[in-house]
């Protein structure tokens, strides 16, 4: 069994960010592993999650909220919709973009991989308190919160040519 890459060894620095990928990963490798039987990639039921929290949204806020390009999206899409998954419906105020909703055939794929993460959710909090995994929780969200907030951003980027931007 390979050796967690997160671990006490760590700097302070890295610690969080280090262990958050590694639970990242796993999470991600769990609920692949459990929806193989799917017809969908991981890349797209992660798509189809943030529809469905989203549902209505815009083509290019899919694919900025998961770091792909539009055009990958759109294929993305493409691929959903053929499966009646998802369904494209022009913006009424913007003729150059679609919001996406959920399709027909939605529902059953959704209660399945929502069945999936029940599975991977219990396995990973296994072991844990309620107390101890709703602390958890909120400590995550206000993580979340703390590095959405533009008031708590660095000042200024760093180059990565020194501190003097040469």
């Amino acid at each position: 069994m390979p050796r967690p890459l997160a671990d006490a060894a760590a700097p302070d620095e890295a610690r969080l960010a280090l262990l958050l990928s590694d639970v990242l990963r796993l999470l991600r490798q769990d609920f692949a592993q459990r929806s193989a039987g799917t017809a969908l990639t991981p890349a797209l039921w992660r798509l189809l999650f943030h529809v469905e929290r989203n549902e209505g949204g815009r083509q290019t806020d899919f694919a900025e909220r998961l770091e792909l390009t539009p055009v990958t999206i759109g294929r993305m899409i493409d691929r959903l919709e053929r499966q009646q998954l998802v369904r494209r419906v022009a913006d009424a105020q913007d003729r150059r973009a679609s919001r996406v909703y959920l399709g027909r055939r939605a529902a059953p794929m959704l209660e399945r991989l929502h069945q999936i993460a029940r599975g991977t959710n219990a396995r990973a909090s296994s072991g844990l308190e309620p107390a101890a995994l709703e602390a958890l929780l909120a400590t995550l969200a206000r993580i979340r919160t703390n590095l959405q907030d533009p008031g708590l951003a660095p000042d200024e980027p760093r180059r990565a040519g020194g501190d003097d931007g040469r």
